[in-house]
Formats: C-alpha cells, structure tokens, sequence
C-alpha cells in the first residue's frame, strides 16, 4: 500500500522537495528530547513546526506530525536510510554528555 504525502487541513499536499527539506533541517538540529517513544526535535518549514522523531531501539527518521496554523499530518513520512544517519549524528551530538 502506497502511502499519500502528508496534507494540510487546507488541503495542501506536502512535496518531496518540503519532506526533504524538513529532514535536512533534522540533520542540523541541536535541540533534541528523549521522550518514551525515542529522541525527538522540531523544525520549521512553511510556516509550520514539524516533530521528526528517531525510533528509541533503531530504524528510520519519521515525521510523525505538524503543528501550527490549522494543518495536521495525514500520514507518517519515513526518511531513507542515507536521510536517517546525519539526523541520529545530529541527535547524538546533541545529546551526548560531555
């Protein structure tokens, strides 16, 4: 089953030039939560705030969800694996005690 890309309330579809961006934006986060469900960060685009979560054991970036003017999330966005390890070196960076 092929999953559609993750659409506004306004009924505006998210590209895979948006997905992207939103991922390469992950890799360069320095502000990241451990939460039950893994290490987790927020960035903006388009005039929204997207949460890109790590899974807690292993596995592949996601962006679970939106917030912000009205939009949510229809459907989970899973990176590529090429995508997925500057976001865990980001993560880690981040994370790590010095």
């Amino acid at each position: 089953m092929k999953m559609s890309p993750p659409t506004s309330k306004k009924g505006t579809a998210m590209d895979q030039n948006g997905i992207n961006a939103i991922f390469t934006a992950a890799a360069g986060a320095t502000d990241w939560q451990r939460t039950d469900l893994g290490l987790s960060t927020k960035v903006r685009y388009a005039g929204s705030e997207w949460t890109v979560q790590l899974p807690p054991d292993s596995g592949r970036a996601c962006i679970p969800g939106v917030l912000g003017d009205g939009c949510e999330m229809s459907a989970c966005v899973v990176a590529t694996w090429l995508q997925t390890m500057p976001i865990v070196e980001a993560a880690m960076s981040a994370t790590r005690l010095l």
